[in-house]
């Protein structure tokens, strides 16, 4: 028993002289989320109407061929007041509401949207900010016109990792000295796969379709809200958060954007991309939001030979893919 006591006591006098120490500390975590977010439509109108001989393929005069011949072959594109030649062309969208990576998307809705002229017929508008709430599920575009001219786009939304970067570059810096926040680099390319064709004709030839790509960031540390954080300017909503300084494909405050491209014909080459660059370079300006637009254009529709003009009675199919990188990427230091 007395050995037992002694034991109990040598403890309790190493017990007295312990330290205890207590920290707590917070750790956040918040990853990126890229997904295809808007799509629209239009048909520019045309200038004047396409007259042909179904015969000779010669241009024609249905008011005079027509007058002289008893079986006149002047045919003409659309109607006289130049109406109807667009109408036929839409698009279909079905989309669900934007969940975070890893979580089932709920239930999708459908809508057509038909194409008009001058301006785009849009899956959600983007003055309202619908976009950022919507991920696209599936799209299709379907062109019966009589000749080619349709353009649509596809929109990819990103938001990026709400981690404070700036305010840590500007409070402390990051150790060692000299060492630059995340570098985000931004890819994006289109291929195109013909996948029923007719006599060898391909759409993407027949049609010369042609693509481009322009990129917006809204970033830390730019703009009137310079921080990543869940806090925001007073009186701003919600969507003013994703939006900020991003009203449909253009931006202000000096933030990043690409300039605008020329159209150009697809690349079927992995390696050659229609955007590939840096948003930031070696500085806290990460991109809190960003947003790919890939347009397209049925080029033919200003093709000095009328005829080449008209789109085929055939029935042509083609798969466009779309690839889009927003990720971190190392520099020069």
């Amino acid at each position: 028993m007395r050995l037992m006591i002694a034991l109990v006591l040598l403890l309790s006098m190493a017990n007295a002289l312990a330290v205890s120490l207590e920290f707590k500390f917070d750790v956040n975590s918040s990853g990126p989320s890229i997904y295809p977010c808007n799509a629209g439509i239009k048909h520019e109108p045309y200038s004047s109407r396409v007259c042909y001989d179904r015969v000779t393929s010669q241009s024609c005069n249905p008011a005079e061929d027509c007058r002289t011949t008893p079986e006149c072959n002047c045919v003409c594109t659309g109607s006289t007041s130049g109406d109807g030649e667009t109408r036929l062309d839409y698009l279909s969208v079905s989309s669900a509401e934007w969940t975070d990576n890893g979580e089932m998307a709920g239930a999708t809705s459908a809508r057509n949207l038909y194409a008009p002229e001058t301006s785009f017929n849009t899956a959600f508008n983007e003055g309202q900010k619908e976009e950022w709430t919507r991920q696209l599920t599936k799209m299709s575009v379907n062109l019966g016109s009589e000749r080619y001219g349709a353009e649509f786009f596809l929109d990819v939304c990103y938001r990026g990792p709400q981690i404070e970067y700036f305010y840590a570059s500007q409070n402390g810096g990051f150790s060692p000295a000299g060492t630059a926040t995340p570098n985000f680099s931004v890819k994006a390319q289109a291929t195109v796969t013909d996948l029923v064709t007719s006599n060898g004709l391909r759409y993407s030839e027949l049609a010369d379709l042609k693509v481009s790509a322009k990129v917006v960031c809204d970033q830390q540390g730019k703009g009137s809200y310079v921080y990543a954080g869940s806090s925001s300017p007073a009186g701003s909503t919600v969507y003013d958060l994703l939006l900020h300084d991003i009203l449909g494909i253009t931006v202000s405050g000096g933030q990043f954007t690409t300039a605008a491209m020329t159209p150009r014909a697809f690349n079927n080459v992995s390696s050659a991309y229609l955007v590939d660059t840096f948003i930031n370079s070696n500085n806290a300006f990460v991109p809190r939001f960003c947003k790919i637009r890939y347009s397209f254009i049925e080029a033919r529709r200003n093709d000095t030979n009328l005829l080449a003009q008209l789109r085929k009675w055939k029935r042509h199919s083609s798969e466009i893919c779309t690839f889009t990188e927003i990720n971190e990427d190392a520099v020069a230091q």
